[in-house]
């Protein structure tokens, strides 16, 4: 946990990496802190960019980048009682006080939470659309396409409770739809309802099934084999063939709601309770699963060609399916209707890695 930080003038004011998966309740907490876009301090203006914007830039080689005050990373980050001072667009660069790292490819928990904010001449939140030029991690990873984080008394939305996601027109979640608050200038949507994580493959949030999370031994491991001189021992080895293992490319997959197409990429997906979605794909096999829910919450799927289930319990028609209060199926013909039935979450905190229900569906 943070407290009383003071951070001014940077191109990003906090970023917090997990140091460990899914042990803790969130990866970091931010409180009582101060986060300030542009003091009255302009440095030392040198290139031509910084004298004719009349201060130093935090990337002078890069004097559009979008500077931002905390970004949300790598898995639960929590933010409490801090303010946020002077990020206002200008003609020299876009801002947030609110954003995500540039463009990761580690998971960003829809558990992550915003109370308490505060904002002075500041936009509360700025998503950057992809830009090379701003990358902070892999070239455009995917597991970003599905940032969102949870206002909890309303003080970044006027919305208590409401979830902001990614909303820019290229990784819209399949998530919103008319009840959804758009805002063009955060490349934002702010919904309410129950909103958790939808896998499309079979992984345990964007990791490989075959990545071992069971033990804090195993997931230090799986941290260990990361880095360059990382030990050699048959756990660390072994996390790091299941973490690089790859399996052919797959057919791609889509989801419709409400009429609308919405792009997945990385086999993950935003997904709200309570809503009704169509997969279409040319996979002979998909891994639907869900986590970060309320336990009870509920998605139905329509799966045009594909007949056999792999697990839950088979429904003799739509009225009886969507009654039933466990993760369920019903064969219409050659479509295949899939209802995902949230389990209690494992941890009073619900990491991503935490699958509540799951069904594998084949042709």
């Amino acid at each position: 946990m943070y407290s009383n930080l003071k951070l001014a003038d940077n191109a990003i004011g906090m970023t917090q990496a997990a140091g460990d998966i899914g042990s803790l309740p969130f990866s970091s907490r931010l409180v009582d802190s101060l986060v300030v876009g542009e003091t009255a301090n302009i440095g030392n203006p040198r290139t031509a960019e910084e004298r004719a914007y009349g201060r130093s830039l935090p990337k002078p080689a890069i004097p559009d980048f979008p500077i931002r005050g905390y970004e949300y990373y790598d898995y639960r980050d929590d933010v409490v009682n801090t303010t946020f001072v002077n990020f206002q667009d200008n003609d020299r660069r876009k801002t947030g006080a609110l954003s995500f790292l540039l463009f990761t490819s580690a998971g960003l928990s829809t558990g992550s939470t915003i109370s308490g904010a505060q904002f002075v001449n500041a936009k509360p939140v700025y998503f950057p659309a992809f830009d090379a030029r701003f990358d902070n991690d892999n070239r455009g990873g995917n597991a970003y396409r599905t940032l969102s984080f949870r206002d909890l008394d309303g003080s970044v939305t006027g919305i208590p409770g409401s979830q902001i996601l990614l909303h820019d027109g290229e990784n819209d979640s399949v998530a919103t739809d008319d009840t959804c608050d758009i805002r063009p200038t955060w490349n934002a949507a702010v919904c309410t309802g129950d909103i958790g994580r939808l896998n499309l493959s079979d992984a345990r949030g964007e990791l490989p099934a075959a990545v071992d999370l069971e033990s804090r031994t195993a997931r230090f491991a799986l941290l260990a084999s990361l880095g360059p001189n990382a030990p050699d021992t048959p756990l660390v080895r072994a996390q790091r063939t299941a973490l690089f293992s790859r399996r052919a490319p797959q057919a791609p997959i889509s989801l419709v709601r409400g009429g609308r197409e919405f792009r997945v990429s990385g086999d993950q997906s935003t997904v709200r309770a309570g809503t009704e979605i169509q997969v279409k794909t040319e996979r002979p096999q998909v891994t639907l699963s869900l986590a970060e829910m309320d336990e009870g919450s509920w998605v139905l799927f329509e799966l045009p060609g594909f007949t056999n289930a792999a697990s839950g319990t088979e429904q003799g028609s739509m009225d009886a399916l969507r009654a039933a209060n466990a993760t369920s199926y019903f064969r219409d013909g050659d479509t295949l209707w899939v209802k995902l039935v949230a389990d209690a979450p494992l941890l009073p905190v619900i990491r991503p890695t935490d699958l509540q229900a799951s069904i594998t569906v084949s042709r």
